[in-house]
């Protein structure tokens, strides 16, 4: 499931954009360490908001109300744990018994502070608008290089995609080529062995009736000699009967 959008009100963002303003100039711009007005910036917006935050939406809000403050993750997670540590220490309370003694302090010139803050609202009200104008470009300019970074991204991924696709075509396309070509090296081998299973045939058929043939003249040879040999053994017979005949004839001369 994921998680609502995080945005601030008009009101928070305003108050957050006059409270930024003097931290962005109590603390310079240091790369080196950006601790001091990140701690500020954090509790700044606790108190806008009574709320701690994930390093995320620290980053985003940096991004928005504080560009060119680019803290690690890292640093952002410890000022984070630091500030709440520091949010949850309960107020010392007084000893039992004991009274606190009233602190002494100067009367303020109420009429000089109020000339002095009715002269700087003009000054006040235009940094302001000043600054919720250019955080609020800042978070456009920041939101449009997201925007620009994730369609160059998906761009990039499309075109990859596109490779991927055309590559698979191609290979799809050369195989149903090889299997086409394999399927008629088959359909070729197929009609090659039915037509040698045809010539087996015929010459199966011609050797059976060749075997017909020899078995056909071979009886018919037998017949033939055993008829010979009957001719034979009867010329025989009459030969011996006429050599019997002449020995009679001539004994009786």
């Amino acid at each position: 499931m994921s998680r609502p959008p995080f945005s601030l009100s008009d009101d928070q963002a305003r108050e957050l954009v006059q409270r930024v303003v003097p931290l962005l100039d109590r603390h310079p711009v240091d790369p080196r360490d950006h601790r001091p007005f990140l701690r500020a910036f954090m509790r700044a917006v606790y108190e806008v908001t009574n709320k701690l935050y994930g390093p995320d939406i620290y980053r985003r809000l940096l991004r928005a109300y504080a560009p060119g403050r680019n803290p690690s993750t890292s640093t952002i997670a410890i000022e984070k744990d630091a500030l709440e540590r520091e949010l949850t220490v309960p107020t010392p309370s007084l000893p039992a018994g004991s009274v606190q003694q009233p602190m002494v302090a100067a009367v303020p010139d109420i009429a000089a502070i109020r000339a002095m803050f009715t002269e700087s609202m003009p000054q006040f009200a235009r940094l302001a608008a000043q600054a919720g104008r250019d955080a609020q470009v800042d978070y456009l300019n920041a939101r449009l290089r997201e925007a620009e970074r994730a369609t160059s991204e998906a761009r990039a991924q499309a075109a990859r995609l596109a490779s991927e696709v055309q590559a698979q075509t191609a290979r799809a396309d050369l195989l149903a080529r090889e299997l086409a070509a394999s399927q008629a090296i088959h359909a070729q081998q197929q009609q090659t062995l039915a037509g040698l299973t045809e010539e087996l045939k015929g010459q199966r058929l011609f050797a059976m009736q060749s075997i017909e043939m020899g078995r056909a003249e071979t009886r018919f040879a037998k017949e033939r000699s055993a008829e010979l040999q009957s001719k034979i053994d009867r010329l025989e017979m009459t030969i011996d009967q006429l050599r019997m005949a002449r020995g009679v004839h001539g004994g009786m001369r």
